[in-house]
């Protein structure tokens, strides 16, 4: 085993007695997570990871420590257990009938949109530092690195429709809005793009980021007032 994967696994070892040990009363202060900004080397090359700050320790998914440092890890739905194998390279997990991620050809229904997304607020309650700048794949209106409100709205697109394309709508018709298309409006020196997550006769209800890179969940906008705006587009990757 080479010097890399040793430190690795003795950190976990620690930080697994770390998360045993101590008085249940302290449970609720562990509990407290807050996304960590801090920048994490493998070998000293800098690699990207979800990492959470839980009293004053970052905590990282292991099957992302395994992807970063190639060792394999296994999760047995039988005996609810998972496997490490510092002699294995890593492979991507597959779960049994998972879906694979959208395609051109596959379009997701606007049900299963709508799910995908709603389901991101179960890791990013409202108030929650997202990972920005995120970096998307998908070739949005954004770029490939983007933060603040369009880095969320793209983090949220790519996680319903995957590598769907984009297509631009300008001043579309209330009718054409869907869930998890995005809508963006400038007005003067404002602008600003939300996540549908609903559409009804007088309003969409949203989700959406500031410039403090903080999602936000259960804002709305009027029909009235969106198309009053001079600029209103609609972003959405749904097939035509």
């Amino acid at each position: 085993m080479n010097r890399t994967r040793e430190v690795i696994f003795m950190g976990i070892g620690i930080l697994t007695g770390i998360t045993l040990c101590g008085p249940a009363a302290q449970a609720a202060d562990y509990l407290k997570a807050t996304f960590s900004s801090q920048p994490i080397y493998v070998n000293g090359q800098r690699v990207q990871m979800e990492a959470y700050s839980i009293h004053g320790n970052n905590f990282v998914k292991l099957r992302d420590i395994g992807q970063a440092v190639d060792f394999g890890v296994e999760y047995d739905p039988a005996t609810n257990s998972v496997h490490i194998d510092p002699n294995s390279s890593y492979q991507e997990e597959v779960k049994q009938g998972e879906q694979t991620p959208a395609s051109p050809s596959a379009a997701p229904s606007e049900e299963a949109v709508q799910a995908a997304i709603k389901a991101l607020k179960t890791v990013y309650p409202s108030g929650t530092v997202y990972p920005a700048p995120y970096r998307s794949t998908s070739n949005g209106p954004y770029g490939v690195s983007s933060t603040n409100c369009a880095g969320w709205a793209t983090l949220c697109s790519d996680t319903a429709f995957g590598d769907l394309p984009w297509r631009r709508v300008d001043r579309p018709s209330w009718e054409q809005i869907r869930a998890g298309d995005l809508v963006e409006y400038r007005n003067g020196a404002t602008h600003h793009v939300v996540v549908v997550l609903d559409r009804t006769d007088e309003y969409i209800s949203t989700t959406e980021s500031g410039t403090n890179n903080k999602a936000r969940w259960g804002g709305q906008y009027p029909q009235w007032w969106l198309e009053d705006q001079p600029t209103y587009i609609l972003y959405t990757r749904y097939p035509q």
